[in-house]
């Protein structure tokens, strides 16, 4: 049996996953993180068993796709006591978390895609890393000083920041705002403080085209994300032009080279998966940006043809027979 961890709403890294497995009527369990609130979970101890709703998924299980499956929830429903409910929150989402840790360390014999040490990895280490191994990356720092900065960008000339880790979203009555790439404009700099926040800030590659690729054990699946040259309309973060009807995505080879160092980053990483951003300079180079382990493909899957979600659902079956084997 294979066992889904995701999100309780539509998820589109698994859902379509989910209709090819159901096409295969292979059997599989996918739970919500507030099932271990509402079925009933018993976590035997001395046997080291976990069960949920009388299915013993350590004997039934052989591989886990993990897609999403923490996040915080608001345990308490009853009077509202201000900050009393919000600590009862805090530590309930603490014990809860506490619980999770312990089912994966039951559940760790099995085939994680991807690996649980994976599930959340540094930006700044893997390009740290990818420089190791011989890929192009883009020069990078994280400072708090002013002066700093400005010494960074007079060497690179073109400079954008972005989030370390965490790329968010704040609703503020009907507007969302959300955090993308963003070059550093000259009046952004001109406001910034003499001391910050330790904040990373990379050098702007001149890109030809951007190419987005979907890597399953050794294999890839790439698209190249050409957007009209002779426009300088287009956003540096390519998400806020995915709708554009003058954004077009091409099925890509990547040259060999590029991809025996993508898999020997993989290799070190421990990385059976993940989304990886490359962009193709004008020099002809090719830089490597970064990999997100769940990270979403279903864009280039279908703009391109790969229909990956039938790949990754034939790849879970066949592994979660050898590994029932």
């Amino acid at each position: 049996m294979i066992l889904i961890l995701s999100h309780k709403s539509y998820e589109q890294g698994t859902d379509p996953v989910l209709e090819w497995l159901l096409y295969y009527k292979y059997p599989f369990r996918k739970i919500v993180i507030e099932d271990l609130l509402t079925t009933h979970l018993l976590i035997d101890s001395q046997k080291g068993e976990v069960t949920l709703d009388g299915v013993n998924l350590t004997k039934e299980v052989h591989t886990v796709f993990y897609r999403r499956f923490k996040k915080n929830l608001s345990v308490y429903n009853g009077i509202d006591l201000g900050n009393v409910t919000n600590k009862i929150n805090k530590e309930s989402n603490i014990e809860l978390n506490a619980v999770i840790d312990f089912l994966f360390f039951l559940l760790k014999d099995k085939l994680w895609i991807p690996q649980t040490t994976a599930f959340s990895i540094n930006k700044e280490i893997v390009l740290f890393t990818a420089r190791k191994l011989g890929l192009n990356v883009p020069r990078s720092i994280v400072t708090t000083s002013k002066s700093e900065l400005i010494e960074f960008k007079r060497q690179v000339k073109d400079v954008i920041y972005k989030p370390f880790e965490l790329i968010s979203y704040y609703e503020t009555g009907h507007y969302t705002y959300s955090c993308y790439t963003t070059p550093l404009s000259k009046a952004a700099m001109n406001r910034i403080p003499i001391k910050f926040f330790p904040s990373l800030f990379q050098e702007l590659i001149d890109a030809e085209y951007e190419i987005r690729i979907f890597y399953l054990d050794g294999h890839f699946y790439s698209s190249a994300v050409l957007r009209p040259q002779f426009s300088n309309e287009h956003n540096v973060d390519i998400k806020l032009d995915f709708d554009k009807i003058e954004t077009d995505w091409v099925a890509y080879e990547l040259p060999n080279e590029v991809k025996e160092k993508i898999k020997q980053l993989m290799n070190t990483l421990k990385l059976i998966t993940g989304s990886i951003d490359i962009i193709k300079c004008k020099d002809g180079k090719y830089y490597f940006l970064e990999v997100n382990p769940v990270g979403q493909y279903l864009a280039p899957s279908y703009l391109c043809n790969y229909n990956i979600p039938k790949i990754i659902s034939e790849w879970l079956i066949e592994k979660d027979k050898n590994m029932k084997i």
